[in-house]
């Protein structure tokens, strides 16, 4: 088994991102999912329902930073 040492800094950085791309992968699972955003689905209803947008609130506090 090969072991690799790590400083406290690179684990938390390898941890952050990580993190980070499951994050996003999951947001955008969840705007394409329910189609919000830049989807090719588009959503089921009005772009105006309180469902709506509460599902891209909810993404974007996932991901903040996520493509649309």
């Amino acid at each position: 088994m090969l072991s690799v040492a790590h400083t406290p800094e690179q684990a938390e950085h390898a941890a952050r991102t990580v993190l980070r791309d499951h994050a996003h992968q999951l947001a955008e699972q969840q705007r394409h999912h329910f189609g919000v955003g830049n989807t090719p689905v588009r959503a089921h209803c009005d772009p105006n329902c309180d469902f709506c947008q509460g599902v891209a609130s909810a993404a974007d506090l996932i991901d903040p930073e996520a493509t649309r």
